[in-house]
């Protein structure tokens, strides 16, 4: 996605945005986490609000997912994990 497009449909970046985040993305995050820490590696993971909107809030549902916590029942998409 282009980044004033992104930027269109992000701003304010006060939110997820449910067609910007793929949740496949969050799981594919999570495994690389996981098999890093098996290896012994340190593992940096940088994100930006155009993955999803709001840049906290995509961390906070990566450390939810890899810390095994559970959510509320899914409103959308964005909550399946």
């Amino acid at each position: 996605m282009r980044y004033d497009d992104s930027y269109e449909k992000a701003y304010p970046f006060d939110g997820l945005v449910e067609e910007m985040l793929q949740p496949e993305m969050i799981l594919e995050t999570v495994e690389i986490m996981k098999t890093a820490i098996e290896k012994g590696m340190v593992i940096n993971v940088i994100i930006n609000n155009r993955a999803g909107g709001n840049a906290p809030l995509i961390a906070e549902l990566i450390a939810e997912k890899f810390l095994g916590k559970s959510r509320p029942a899914p409103k959308s998409q964005l909550d399946l994990w």
